[in-house]
């Protein structure tokens, strides 16, 4: 089938939540949902695999080698297949991330409906969203949960995700697609006509490689992402344990929850859909056989945390965490978080720190080069000036996103 939009995902371990993600974006409007998975353990591709005999969404098993990264293994399975290539529009999303539309209805047609004529892709920016004060194990409907999120002038939490018409020679990218190396170059990206979240006409050095808003470039009028990436403590940790996309060692720790538990305002836009997201959540646990996978998904998640909580450092743990968001969004520059670091330059803050020179010095550091690197960003708002890319979706060199964090 072609046409429509998809939504591609790449999960692990995701069951307890797996219902509400795929049910809320099918009933804001996207035709296909694929998502590719690699070592669950809790059940999530049996769930996936009666969502697609259920005619509800598509799973890809896509085991991955010893030593290699989840995430580009995915990508590169989820660029080849027909839903991706032949689709109007396309999106990757994370299971922690929801497309929050603003237009019209909040509906993926009210979205496209507000581009401008021509438009080939809308860059939607993050909005971070943190614990809400809950620190216990929550395996609930998320978007109802958590409704504390950063403000708007939060740069820290301006990633963006990109929905795209697809592209001869594209290559497929966490926050956006890129041209692969024999494909288009990057100036003819640069040349296409990409938004912002407010339907603002991007400039050509944000299309040929930004992955993060800027003052110049950032906006939420007819949308944004919800990032729950926090959720609480518990399910935090539950997180921690599972592992991330790239394989990245101790990236789940208190720094990464000082800067995404950001709960200083309200949004409840997204709940303008839950009387219906409740229904169609209800008619996919009528299917007997779903719920009972998602009982079990849940029931293992349980047991992971219930081993997790007899480990000695269990209090310590928890202790930090309940520090890190304690600490204000003033404060965040002295929070050390190496792990959005290019590697050359995390090398070089790692160096300084053996050397003995403190985690707030280097933070301060750190922070004051990424005001640089943003500041740069926004002073070529409007010229052309491709850069190099790798086979990475990468980014400035003082700051690179977690990919898919």
């Amino acid at each position: 089938m072609s046409g429509g939009a998809t939504l591609v995902g790449m999960m692990k371990d995701e069951g307890p939540w797996l219902l509400e993600w795929v049910a809320f974006h099918r009933l804001i409007g996207f035709d296909r949902i694929v998502v590719l998975t690699n070592d669950c353990r809790d059940g999530t591709g049996a769930m996936l695999d009666r969502l697609a005999a259920l005619g509800v969404a598509t799973h890809v098993p896509n085991p991955v080698p010893e030593g290699r990264k989840p995430q580009p293994a995915h990508l590169r399975r989820a660029e080849a297949l027909a839903a991706v290539r032949d689709a109007d529009w396309v999106m990757v999303l994370d299971a922690d991330e929801f497309l929050a539309i603003r237009a019209g209805a909040g509906r993926l047609p009210d979205l496209l409906a507000a581009l401008p004529a021509g438009a080939e892709a809308v860059a939607l920016t993050w909005r971070l969203f943190g614990s809400a004060g809950h620190e216990a194990w929550r395996p609930g409907p998320v978007t109802a949960a958590f409704t504390r999120a950063a403000p708007d002038d939060f740069p820290r939490g301006w990633g963006v995700k990109t929905l795209f018409r697809p592209f001869a020679g594209m290559r497929l990218g966490i926050h956006r697609p890129q041209v692969a190396r024999q494909g288009r170059d990057a100036a003819w990206l640069a040349g296409r006509h990409w938004v912002n979240g407010s339907g603002a006409r991007l400039p050509p050095d944000f299309v040929a490689s930004g992955w993060r808003s800027t003052a110049a470039t950032v906006g939420y009028g007819l949308g944004q992402i919800n990032h729950y990436a926090v959720k609480g403590i518990e399910t935090f940790l539950l997180k921690a344990d599972r592992g991330n996309v790239n394989a990245k060692e101790d990236k789940y720790g208190p720094a990464y929850f000082a800067i995404h538990d950001r709960n200083e305002i309200e949004d409840r836009t997204i709940l303008r859909h839950a009387p219906v997201l409740a229904e169609a959540l209800a008619a996919l646990r009528a299917d007997p056989e779903l719920a009972r996978l998602e009982a079990d998904a849940v029931a293992a998640a349980e047991a992971r945390l219930a081993r997790l909580r007899a480990g000695p450092d269990w209090p310590d743990r928890v202790a930090a965490l309940r520090a890190a968001g304690a600490i204000p969004i003033g404060d965040l520059d002295r929070v050390l978080y190496l792990h959005s670091l290019a590697p050359a330059f995390r090398a070089r803050i790692e160096a300084l720190r053996a050397s003995g020179v403190p985690d707030e010095v280097l933070a301060r550091q750190v922070a004051a080069a990424t005001a640089a690197a943003e500041a740069a960003r926004g002073g070529r708002a409007g010229r052309m000036r491709p850069r190099r890319r790798d086979r990475t979706d990468r980014t400035d060199r003082t700051d690179r996103t977690d990919r898919g964090g």
